[in-house]
């Protein structure tokens, strides 16, 4: 199996396009959802429309879930709250509806798909540091899990004597034994200084992974976060990666 992994879209529809179209000049069939279809950016519902229409499986995230009540907003900081009520307000009914029935994981051939983390999906846990991804992987059986959540594109992976250690590669190798933890990176609001968006490849079938970043229309997406008044600092947090 060949398939492109994409997280953390975030209503920014000028990057999931650009993503979009990479993957089918790539000629790749099979797209995977990790969440955040919304939150933050100014088109939901055009961004809630094509991660329906082109990716065979979608699992909730907590700016999908949060957007229609199944997340206490008040846990989010406050521009995000904000993004979040405004959000509610313009979703479609039946958007609404297809947000309301993601759920928490799935799995495809050897891999787990979940938003956060593997071990308690519903809490949100981030996985920055290598400690908290270490402690995940007793949580599933499968030899790959992809996460997003933390809009930051990585991958650690833990052999079958416990040892865990990030990967240093890009496009890297899947090896017999090993078991991994990889991050996607966000498609909609990058944060590791890097504004381009993120996204990440599977190859089944030569066992490897690759991260790919894309320019997109970075102007176009600010503009419109402004034009509909949402807070400016998630505009300008676009150009910055962060």
């Amino acid at each position: 199996m060949k398939a492109a992994i994409i997280s953390d879209i975030h209503s920014n529809l000028e990057a999931l396009q650009a993503v979009i179209k990479d993957i089918k000049k790539r000629r790749i069939k099979r797209i995977l959802c990790l969440g955040d279809l919304v939150g933050y950016g100014a088109n939901p519902n055009e961004c809630v429309a094509i991660c329906l229409s082109e990716a065979k499986i979608i699992v909730a995230g907590n700016h999908d879930w949060a957007a229609v009540k199944k997340t206490d907003v008040s846990v989010f900081n406050p521009v995000a709250a904000e993004a979040i009520q405004w959000t509610q307000k313009r979703l479609t009914k039946g958007n609404s509806g297809k947000l309301q029935r993601l759920k928490l994981t799935d799995s495809i051939d050897d891999i787990l798909l979940v938003h956060a983390s593997p071990g308690k999906p519903e809490q949100w846990e981030y996985l920055f540091s290598l400690d908290e991804a270490k402690r995940q992987f007793k949580f599933f059986k499968t030899q790959v899990c992809f996460v997003g959540h933390t809009h930051i594109p990585s991958a650690v992976f833990q052999d079958a004597n416990g040892y865990t250690d990030f990967v240093n590669d890009n496009l890297f190798p899947l090896i017999e034994g090993r078991r991994y933890i990889i991050n996607a990176g966000s498609i909609g609001q990058p944060r590791d200084l890097d504004p381009r968006a993120s996204y990440a490849i599977y190859d089944g079938n030569s066992r490897a992974v690759e991260i790919v970043r894309l320019d997109y229309n970075i102007p176009l997406a600010q503009q419109k976060i402004i034009d509909v008044g949402l807070p400016e600092v998630l505009a300008d947090r676009l150009l910055a990666g962060r």
